[in-house]
């Protein structure tokens, strides 16, 4: 916070890059910040999802070269226990319909466009994958 407030606010708005009052979010320093910071994150976790995509897609290909049966499942449940399948999916559906449409209502159609939150639950998920990865290794 000190960085960015302290030092890149007044930089960017010294340099012409957020030429705006320092608190706009689309011409002020606030935004630049925001956006800047937001990029950083999002590569940095894609980044770290690479480690976890080769390691997937080199016991893919040796259990198809060696022929090997796949790794066991350590799931400690039974089958007959597990939510199925078709409450997981209605439920991310409803969920996505739902937040969307909530979106839209609140910021309306000149604040954030509902492709743009669609594209923000898609990458939330695949981010979020990074966290269930950490979790089980």
């Amino acid at each position: 916070m000190l960085v960015g407030w302290g030092i890149l606010s007044p930089l960017s708005k010294h340099a012409g890059w957020a030429p705006g009052p320092v608190g706009d979010m689309s011409t002020g320093a606030r935004g630049w910040i925001l956006w800047v910071s937001l990029a950083i994150m999002c590569a940095d976790s894609f980044v770290s999802l690479l480690p976890v995509i080769q390691t997937s897609i080199a016991k893919l290909v040796s259990v198809q070269k060696i022929g090997n049966a796949p790794p066991e499942d350590y799931d400690s449940e039974t089958p007959d226990r597990l939510v199925p399948t078709r409450w997981v999916l209605s439920g991310l559906v409803t969920s996505v319909i739902a937040g969307t449409l909530l979106v839209w209502m609140v910021f309306g159609d000149e604040g954030i466009k509902p492709w743009a939150t669609l594209i923000g639950f898609a990458v939330g998920g695949l981010l979020s994958i990074l966290g269930y990865v950490c979790c089980i290794l």
